[in-house]
Protein backbone atom coordinates (compact mmCIF):
# COMPACT_ATOMS: atom_id res chain seq x y z
CA UNK A 1 0.00 0.00 0.00
CA UNK A 2 2.97 2.30 -0.41
CA UNK A 3 1.97 3.58 -3.85
CA UNK A 4 0.78 7.13 -4.32
CA UNK A 5 -2.87 7.73 -5.15
CA UNK A 6 -2.02 8.68 -8.74
CA UNK A 7 -0.20 5.37 -9.15
CA UNK A 8 -3.11 3.54 -7.54
CA UNK A 9 -5.54 5.12 -10.00
CA UNK A 10 -3.47 3.77 -12.87
CA UNK A 11 -3.69 0.15 -11.71
CA UNK A 12 -4.67 -1.80 -14.80
CA UNK A 13 -7.62 -3.65 -13.29
CA UNK A 14 -9.27 -0.40 -12.20
CA UNK A 15 -9.26 1.15 -15.67
CA UNK A 16 -10.07 -2.15 -17.35
CA UNK A 17 -13.02 -2.89 -15.08
CA UNK A 18 -14.37 0.65 -15.44
CA UNK A 19 -14.05 0.30 -19.21
CA UNK A 20 -15.86 -3.06 -19.27
CA UNK A 21 -18.67 -1.60 -17.17
CA UNK A 22 -19.05 1.34 -19.52
CA UNK A 23 -18.95 -0.88 -22.62
CA UNK A 24 -21.83 -2.90 -21.21
CA UNK A 25 -23.71 0.25 -20.18
CA UNK A 26 -23.67 1.08 -23.88
CA UNK A 27 -24.83 -2.45 -24.68
CA UNK A 28 -27.79 -2.09 -22.32
CA UNK A 29 -28.74 1.29 -23.76
CA UNK A 30 -28.33 -0.06 -27.30
CA UNK A 31 -30.80 -2.81 -26.42
CA UNK A 32 -33.18 -0.31 -24.85
CA UNK A 33 -33.39 2.09 -27.78
CA UNK A 34 -33.14 -0.52 -30.54
CA UNK A 35 -35.77 -2.69 -28.87
CA UNK A 36 -33.99 -6.04 -28.97
CA UNK A 37 -32.57 -7.87 -25.94
CA UNK A 38 -30.13 -10.76 -25.54
CA UNK A 39 -31.15 -12.33 -22.25
CA UNK A 40 -27.99 -14.25 -21.41
CA UNK A 41 -25.73 -11.23 -21.89
CA UNK A 42 -28.09 -9.17 -19.75
CA UNK A 43 -27.94 -11.73 -16.94
CA UNK A 44 -24.15 -11.53 -16.99
CA UNK A 45 -23.62 -7.80 -17.39
CA UNK A 46 -26.20 -6.67 -14.87
CA UNK A 47 -24.41 -8.51 -12.06
CA UNK A 48 -21.57 -5.96 -12.15
CA UNK A 49 -22.35 -3.28 -14.77
CA UNK A 50 -22.91 -0.07 -12.78
CA UNK A 51 -22.45 -1.70 -9.37
CA UNK A 52 -18.73 -2.21 -9.97
CA UNK A 53 -18.31 1.56 -10.43
CA UNK A 54 -19.45 2.06 -6.83
CA UNK A 55 -17.17 -0.78 -5.74
CA UNK A 56 -14.16 0.93 -7.35
CA UNK A 57 -15.14 4.31 -5.89
CA UNK A 58 -15.27 2.76 -2.41
CA UNK A 59 -11.92 1.06 -2.99
CA UNK A 60 -10.20 4.32 -3.96
CA UNK A 61 -11.90 6.52 -1.38
CA UNK A 62 -11.17 4.24 1.57
CA UNK A 63 -7.63 3.60 0.34
CA UNK A 64 -7.03 7.33 0.27
CA UNK A 65 -8.77 8.31 3.52
CA UNK A 66 -8.01 5.36 5.81
CA UNK A 67 -4.32 5.11 4.95
CA UNK A 68 -1.62 7.09 6.73
CA UNK A 69 -1.03 10.00 6.84
CA UNK A 70 -4.68 10.89 6.01
CA UNK A 71 -6.25 8.87 8.80
CA UNK A 72 -3.75 10.30 11.33
CA UNK A 73 -5.23 13.79 10.93
CA UNK A 74 -7.71 14.94 13.57
CA UNK A 75 -11.25 16.05 12.71
CA UNK A 76 -10.27 19.72 12.29
CA UNK A 77 -7.31 18.89 10.03
CA UNK A 78 -9.48 16.49 8.02
CA UNK A 79 -12.19 19.13 7.49
CA UNK A 80 -9.72 21.79 6.37
CA UNK A 81 -7.71 19.51 4.11
CA UNK A 82 -8.77 15.95 3.21
CA UNK A 83 -12.54 16.43 3.37
CA UNK A 84 -12.43 19.86 1.75
CA UNK A 85 -10.32 18.67 -1.18
CA UNK A 86 -12.43 15.56 -1.70
CA UNK A 87 -15.70 17.52 -1.62
CA UNK A 88 -14.35 20.10 -4.09
CA UNK A 89 -13.22 17.32 -6.44
CA UNK A 90 -16.62 15.59 -6.26
CA UNK A 91 -18.41 18.87 -6.96
CA UNK A 92 -16.22 19.93 -9.88
CA UNK A 93 -15.55 16.53 -11.46
CA UNK A 94 -18.93 14.82 -10.98
CA UNK A 95 -21.73 17.12 -9.76
CA UNK A 96 -21.16 20.16 -12.00
CA UNK A 97 -20.51 18.08 -15.17
CA UNK A 98 -23.76 16.23 -14.43
CA UNK A 99 -25.64 19.53 -14.31
CA UNK A 100 -23.92 20.85 -17.45
CA UNK A 101 -24.74 17.76 -19.50
CA UNK A 102 -28.27 17.73 -18.07
CA UNK A 103 -28.71 21.28 -19.41
CA UNK A 104 -27.31 20.23 -22.80
CA UNK A 105 -29.70 17.29 -23.24
CA UNK A 106 -32.78 18.72 -21.51
CA UNK A 107 -34.44 20.59 -24.40
CA UNK A 108 -33.49 18.11 -27.20
CA UNK A 109 -34.87 15.28 -25.06
CA UNK A 110 -38.32 16.83 -24.83
CA UNK A 111 -38.26 17.94 -28.47
CA UNK A 112 -37.55 14.38 -29.64
CA UNK A 113 -40.38 13.07 -27.49
CA UNK A 114 -42.70 15.80 -28.72
CA UNK A 115 -43.68 16.62 -25.14
CA UNK A 116 -44.11 19.87 -23.25
CA UNK A 117 -42.11 20.46 -20.11
CA UNK A 118 -42.64 22.41 -16.92
CA UNK A 119 -40.39 24.50 -14.71
CA UNK A 120 -40.51 21.75 -12.08
CA UNK A 121 -39.26 19.20 -14.61
CA UNK A 122 -36.46 21.57 -15.61
CA UNK A 123 -35.36 21.96 -11.98
CA UNK A 124 -35.60 18.22 -11.36
CA UNK A 125 -33.61 17.21 -14.41
CA UNK A 126 -30.82 19.78 -14.04
CA UNK A 127 -29.95 21.08 -10.57
CA UNK A 128 -32.16 18.34 -9.11
CA UNK A 129 -29.89 15.68 -10.58
CA UNK A 130 -32.52 13.31 -11.96
CA UNK A 131 -31.20 13.08 -15.54
CA UNK A 132 -28.11 11.00 -14.82
CA UNK A 133 -28.93 8.68 -11.94
CA UNK A 134 -25.48 7.12 -11.57
CA UNK A 135 -23.46 10.32 -11.14
CA UNK A 136 -26.14 11.80 -8.88
CA UNK A 137 -26.16 8.73 -6.63
CA UNK A 138 -22.36 8.63 -6.60
CA UNK A 139 -22.13 12.27 -5.50
CA UNK A 140 -24.49 11.73 -2.55
CA UNK A 141 -22.91 8.41 -1.59
CA UNK A 142 -19.42 9.92 -1.48
CA UNK A 143 -20.70 12.89 0.54
CA UNK A 144 -22.16 10.44 3.08
CA UNK A 145 -18.82 8.65 3.39
CA UNK A 146 -16.96 11.94 3.82
CA UNK A 147 -19.37 12.87 6.62
CA UNK A 148 -18.74 9.52 8.33
CA UNK A 149 -14.99 9.97 8.02
CA UNK A 150 -15.19 13.06 10.24
CA UNK A 151 -15.44 10.59 13.13
CA UNK A 152 -11.78 9.63 12.36
CA UNK A 153 -12.59 6.03 13.24
CA UNK A 154 -9.93 3.77 11.73
CA UNK A 155 -11.88 0.51 11.48
CA UNK A 156 -13.23 -0.21 8.00
CA UNK A 157 -15.98 -2.26 9.64
CA UNK A 158 -17.48 0.83 11.27
CA UNK A 159 -18.06 2.37 7.84
CA UNK A 160 -19.14 -0.94 6.31
CA UNK A 161 -21.82 -1.53 8.94
CA UNK A 162 -23.16 2.02 8.58
CA UNK A 163 -23.24 1.58 4.80
CA UNK A 164 -25.13 -1.71 5.13
CA UNK A 165 -27.71 0.01 7.37
CA UNK A 166 -28.09 2.90 4.91
CA UNK A 167 -28.63 0.42 2.08
CA UNK A 168 -31.42 -1.21 4.09
CA UNK A 169 -32.98 2.24 4.70
CA UNK A 170 -32.81 3.12 0.99
CA UNK A 171 -34.41 -0.17 0.07
CA UNK A 172 -37.14 0.40 2.65
CA UNK A 173 -37.87 3.94 1.40
CA UNK A 174 -38.20 2.76 -2.18
CA UNK A 175 -40.38 -0.28 -1.59
CA UNK A 176 -42.69 1.65 0.75
CA UNK A 177 -43.00 4.63 -1.63
CA UNK A 178 -41.66 7.09 0.94
CA UNK A 179 -40.48 10.28 -0.78
CA UNK A 180 -38.76 13.41 0.50
CA UNK A 181 -40.83 15.59 -1.85
CA UNK A 182 -43.93 14.90 -3.90
CA UNK A 183 -42.37 15.93 -7.22
CA UNK A 184 -40.51 12.72 -7.89
CA UNK A 185 -39.27 9.60 -6.11
CA UNK A 186 -35.78 10.30 -7.49
CA UNK A 187 -35.59 13.96 -6.43
CA UNK A 188 -33.20 15.18 -5.20
CA UNK A 189 -30.18 13.53 -6.81
CA UNK A 190 -31.52 9.97 -6.77
CA UNK A 191 -31.04 9.75 -3.02
CA UNK A 192 -32.67 6.31 -2.78
CA UNK A 193 -30.25 4.79 -5.27
CA UNK A 194 -27.43 6.57 -3.43
CA UNK A 195 -28.40 4.89 -0.19
CA UNK A 196 -28.90 1.51 -1.84
CA UNK A 197 -25.49 1.67 -3.51
CA UNK A 198 -23.68 2.38 -0.22
CA UNK A 199 -23.22 -1.36 0.22
CA UNK A 200 -21.01 -1.51 -2.88
CA UNK A 201 -18.79 1.34 -1.69
CA UNK A 202 -18.41 -0.56 1.58
CA UNK A 203 -17.52 -3.77 -0.26
CA UNK A 204 -14.93 -1.87 -2.27
CA UNK A 205 -13.44 -0.61 0.99
CA UNK A 206 -13.41 -4.10 2.49
CA UNK A 207 -11.72 -5.45 -0.64
CA UNK A 208 -9.02 -2.77 -0.28
CA UNK A 209 -8.53 -3.63 3.38
CA UNK A 210 -8.23 -7.38 2.83
CA UNK A 211 -6.81 -7.39 -0.70
CA UNK A 212 -3.64 -9.24 0.30
CA UNK A 213 -5.56 -11.93 2.18
CA UNK A 214 -8.02 -12.35 -0.69
CA UNK A 215 -5.15 -12.69 -3.15
CA UNK A 216 -3.69 -15.55 -1.10
CA UNK A 217 -7.06 -17.34 -1.01
CA UNK A 218 -7.80 -17.07 -4.72
CA UNK A 219 -5.63 -19.76 -6.28
CA UNK A 220 -6.56 -21.32 -9.64
CA UNK A 221 -8.64 -24.05 -8.03
CA UNK A 222 -10.70 -21.61 -5.95
CA UNK A 223 -11.21 -19.29 -8.90
CA UNK A 224 -12.35 -22.20 -11.08
CA UNK A 225 -14.90 -23.24 -8.45
CA UNK A 226 -16.15 -19.65 -8.11
CA UNK A 227 -16.55 -19.34 -11.89
CA UNK A 228 -18.63 -22.52 -11.94
CA UNK A 229 -20.77 -21.27 -9.06
CA UNK A 230 -21.26 -17.94 -10.84
CA UNK A 231 -22.26 -19.51 -14.17
CA UNK A 232 -24.67 -22.00 -12.55
CA UNK A 233 -26.22 -19.21 -10.47
CA UNK A 234 -26.76 -16.95 -13.47
CA UNK A 235 -27.97 -19.65 -15.87
CA UNK A 236 -30.31 -21.56 -13.57
CA UNK A 237 -31.16 -19.33 -10.61
CA UNK A 238 -31.05 -15.77 -11.93
CA UNK A 239 -34.65 -15.08 -10.83
CA UNK A 240 -33.53 -15.26 -7.20
CA UNK A 241 -30.95 -12.48 -7.59
CA UNK A 242 -31.88 -8.79 -7.43
CA UNK A 243 -29.05 -6.42 -8.32
CA UNK A 244 -30.37 -3.71 -10.67
CA UNK A 245 -29.57 -0.65 -8.56
CA UNK A 246 -30.91 1.86 -11.09
CA UNK A 247 -34.36 0.38 -10.46
CA UNK A 248 -33.71 -0.06 -6.73
CA UNK A 249 -33.96 -3.84 -7.09
CA UNK A 250 -31.72 -5.44 -4.49
CA UNK A 251 -31.53 -8.40 -2.15
CA UNK A 252 -28.72 -10.16 -0.28
CA UNK A 253 -28.24 -12.75 -3.01
CA UNK A 254 -27.95 -9.95 -5.55
CA UNK A 255 -25.25 -8.24 -3.50
CA UNK A 256 -23.34 -11.53 -3.20
CA UNK A 257 -23.48 -12.29 -6.94
CA UNK A 258 -22.32 -8.74 -7.70
CA UNK A 259 -19.42 -9.16 -5.30
CA UNK A 260 -18.53 -12.52 -6.87
CA UNK A 261 -18.65 -11.26 -10.47
CA UNK A 262 -16.67 -8.12 -9.58
CA UNK A 263 -13.89 -10.03 -7.82
CA UNK A 264 -13.67 -12.55 -10.66
CA UNK A 265 -13.34 -9.72 -13.18
CA UNK A 266 -10.69 -8.04 -11.04
CA UNK A 267 -8.70 -11.29 -10.97
CA UNK A 268 -9.09 -11.62 -14.74
CA UNK A 269 -7.80 -8.11 -15.42
CA UNK A 270 -4.93 -8.54 -12.96
CA UNK A 271 -3.84 -11.49 -15.08
CA UNK A 272 -4.27 -9.86 -18.49
CA UNK A 273 -1.91 -7.26 -19.99
CA UNK A 274 -3.00 -3.66 -20.41
CA UNK A 275 -5.11 -2.82 -23.45
CA UNK A 276 -4.86 0.78 -24.63
CA UNK A 277 -8.49 1.04 -25.69
CA UNK A 278 -9.68 -0.20 -22.29
CA UNK A 279 -7.33 2.23 -20.55
CA UNK A 280 -8.71 5.10 -22.64
CA UNK A 281 -12.32 4.23 -21.92
CA UNK A 282 -11.56 3.59 -18.25
CA UNK A 283 -9.87 6.98 -17.89
CA UNK A 284 -12.78 8.75 -19.60
CA UNK A 285 -15.83 6.99 -18.19
CA UNK A 286 -17.59 10.25 -17.30
CA UNK A 287 -17.56 11.41 -20.91
CA UNK A 288 -18.82 8.05 -22.12
CA UNK A 289 -21.51 7.93 -19.44
CA UNK A 290 -22.94 11.33 -20.32
CA UNK A 291 -23.19 10.18 -23.95
CA UNK A 292 -24.60 6.73 -23.15
CA UNK A 293 -28.19 7.87 -23.57
CA UNK A 294 -28.12 10.40 -26.41
CA UNK A 295 -25.84 8.45 -28.76
CA UNK A 296 -27.66 5.08 -28.60
CA UNK A 297 -31.04 6.82 -28.89
CA UNK A 298 -29.96 8.76 -31.99
CA UNK A 299 -28.21 5.84 -33.70
CA UNK A 300 -31.14 3.49 -33.06
CA UNK A 301 -33.61 6.03 -34.44
CA UNK A 302 -31.58 6.37 -37.66
CA UNK A 303 -31.01 2.62 -38.10
CA UNK A 304 -34.67 1.75 -37.52
CA UNK A 305 -35.71 4.11 -40.32
CA UNK A 306 -33.67 2.12 -42.83
CA UNK A 307 -33.75 -1.37 -41.23
CA UNK A 308 -37.02 -1.67 -39.28
CA UNK A 309 -36.74 -5.41 -38.67
CA UNK A 310 -34.98 -6.36 -35.44
CA UNK A 311 -31.98 -8.71 -35.55
CA UNK A 312 -29.39 -9.74 -32.98
CA UNK A 313 -26.55 -9.03 -35.37
CA UNK A 314 -27.87 -5.53 -36.01
CA UNK A 315 -27.90 -4.92 -32.26
CA UNK A 316 -24.19 -5.86 -32.15
CA UNK A 317 -23.46 -3.51 -35.05
CA UNK A 318 -25.37 -0.70 -33.35
CA UNK A 319 -23.47 -1.37 -30.12
CA UNK A 320 -20.13 -1.04 -31.92
CA UNK A 321 -21.27 2.10 -33.76
CA UNK A 322 -22.42 3.66 -30.49
CA UNK A 323 -19.05 3.04 -28.86
CA UNK A 324 -17.19 4.37 -31.90
CA UNK A 325 -19.30 7.53 -32.07
CA UNK A 326 -18.98 8.10 -28.33
CA UNK A 327 -15.21 7.62 -28.54
CA UNK A 328 -15.03 10.28 -31.25
CA UNK A 329 -17.03 12.74 -29.16
CA UNK A 330 -14.96 12.02 -26.04
CA UNK A 331 -11.74 12.66 -27.96
CA UNK A 332 -13.13 15.96 -29.28
CA UNK A 333 -14.29 17.04 -25.82
CA UNK A 334 -10.95 16.11 -24.26
CA UNK A 335 -9.10 18.19 -26.84
CA UNK A 336 -11.35 21.22 -27.23
CA UNK A 337 -13.73 21.27 -24.25
CA UNK A 338 -11.96 19.58 -21.30
CA UNK A 339 -13.57 22.10 -18.93
CA UNK A 340 -16.86 20.24 -19.41
CA UNK A 341 -15.44 17.68 -16.99
CA UNK A 342 -13.85 20.18 -14.60
CA UNK A 343 -14.65 23.91 -14.71
CA UNK A 344 -11.42 24.63 -12.86
CA UNK A 345 -9.60 24.06 -16.15
CA UNK A 346 -11.10 27.29 -17.47
CA UNK A 347 -9.25 29.24 -14.81
CA UNK A 348 -5.99 27.41 -15.54
CA UNK A 349 -6.31 27.99 -19.29
CA UNK A 350 -6.91 31.73 -18.78
CA UNK A 351 -3.69 32.19 -16.82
Amino acid sequence: MGNSLNQKKEINWINALKALCMIFVFFGHSELYYGYHIAFIDKFRLTFNVNAFFFISGYLLFWKQLSSPRIDANAKEFLTNGAKNTIINVIFRIAIPSILFSLIVFFPKFMLKGEDFTAIEFIQDTVGGTTFWFTSALVLAEFVLIALLITRIRSIWFYAIICFILTFIGNYLFHNNIDIVCWSSSFPWHYKQALICMVYLALGGLYWKYESEIKKMLNRYVISVLVIIFVISIVFFSDYFKYITSLCEMNILGVLITLLSTILLIELFKFLPEFKILSFIGQNTMGYYFLSGAVPATVAMIVLKFVPDLHWWMLIIIWVINLAVATGFVMIMNKWFPWLFDLRLLKKNNK
